[in-house]
């Protein structure tokens, strides 16, 4: 089962407007509001104010709240990133693609570590 991030089922539920209304107005597909409805799947943030904006609701009454406590989660993510740094591992690495053209990306070893360091920390 998806993690509820939006309410939206729960607004257009409240309202008179049919969800094939709702996805003509968007030029979206029915599926597409039925996947936002299910939290298969997340609008942007325009298509959310959007959806706001015909129901004349406020934006934060189409999100789900989110409650977390305080852990000191991103201190900790900073401290291992400074010491990542400090142990050479870089924030951005050059990778060349086929034509030749090269480009800066984020380091892969580095999104790996640091997902791996909250897992962990979140674990424990």
């Amino acid at each position: 089962m998806s993690k509820k991030i939006n309410d939206i089922a729960k607004a257009i539920k409240n309202s008179t407007l049919q969800v094939a209304a709702l996805a003509l107005y968007l030029d979206v597909d029915d599926t597409t509001i039925s996947k936002w409805n299910s939290n298969i799947a997340q609008p942007s943030l325009k298509r959310l104010d959007e959806v706001g904006e015909i129901l004349e609701i406020d934006n934060k009454e189409l999100v789900s709240s989110q409650p977390r406590k305080q852990t000191g989660l991103a201190d900790a993510l900073q401290k291992e990133y400074k010491r990542l740094l400090a142990n050479g591992l870089t924030k951005k690495i050059i990778v060349r693609d086929e034509s030749g053209t090269t480009k800066e990306v984020n380091n892969p070893e580095m999104v790996k570590a640091l997902r791996e360091f909250v897992e962990k920390t979140k674990s424990s």
